[in-house]
């Protein structure tokens, strides 16, 4: 049973990272053709970056099965992903349409790559967390949150910039989405605390 559970993590894990190495190389393209600048592009999506992460952790685990390190590596992208599925589904997708945010690549780093994540990490990958170490959990969305508040309300140099294509500063009540967002990433954090807790098989 156990060897069983090992194989299927491991082709579960190999199914995200490789889903996004296709989708890195491609990032790369557009109808002008293959360019380098077209690759930075998708760096500033916390969607990508989760993704990134969680693919780099899933190719770890299976490499280094037993090392806590990387275990915590993918609990902290899990988390990521979980909290980019949860904001797709009950707030981009009623906001700009679910045939947008769940077509092509997208379906795939807003819904099926979390779906193994979770699965992978809270059954195949199970161990019990405790509550310091499930706060971790917070540290993308928090550094992403630095990061996204600097460049669409600090920055002033038109080129380097980002508009708010979130709309998290919508009616300039960024302090309401920032709130939202970290009580959001602690409820699950809490959410893998407790799961940890129960025998899921």
């Amino acid at each position: 049973m156990a060897n069983v559970k090992q194989i299927i993590d491991i082709i579960l894990n190999l199914i995200v990272f490789a889903d996004m190495v296709f989708f890195t190389i491609m990032s790369f393209k557009n109808d002008e053709g293959w360019k380098l600048k077209n690759g930075k592009r998708p760096l500033k999506y916390f969607t990508f970056l989760s993704n990134v992460h969680l693919a780099i952790a899933s190719l770890l685990i299976i490499i280094f099965p037993n090392s806590f390190i990387v275990w915590m590596i993918k609990y902290t992208g899990t988390a990521a992903v979980t909290v980019t599925m949860i904001t797709v589904l009950v707030f981009l997708g009623p906001t700009i349409g679910y045939k947008i945010v769940l077509t092509g690549r997208e379906l795939w780093m807003h819904l099926i790559n979390p779906l193994i994540a979770i699965v992978t990490f809270t059954i195949l990958e199970r161990r019990s967390l405790s509550f310091v170490y499930s706060l971790f959990g917070m540290l993308p969305v928090i550094l992403y949150g630095i990061l996204y508040y600097y460049k669409v309300l600090v920055v002033k140099n038109e080129e380097k910039k980002w508009d708010d294509f979130y709309g998290y500063n919508k009616g300039g009540k960024w302090y309401i989405s920032i709130i939202l967002m970290l009580v959001g990433t602690f409820a699950i954090c809490m959410a893998y605390y407790f799961t940890g807790k129960i025998n899921l098989l």
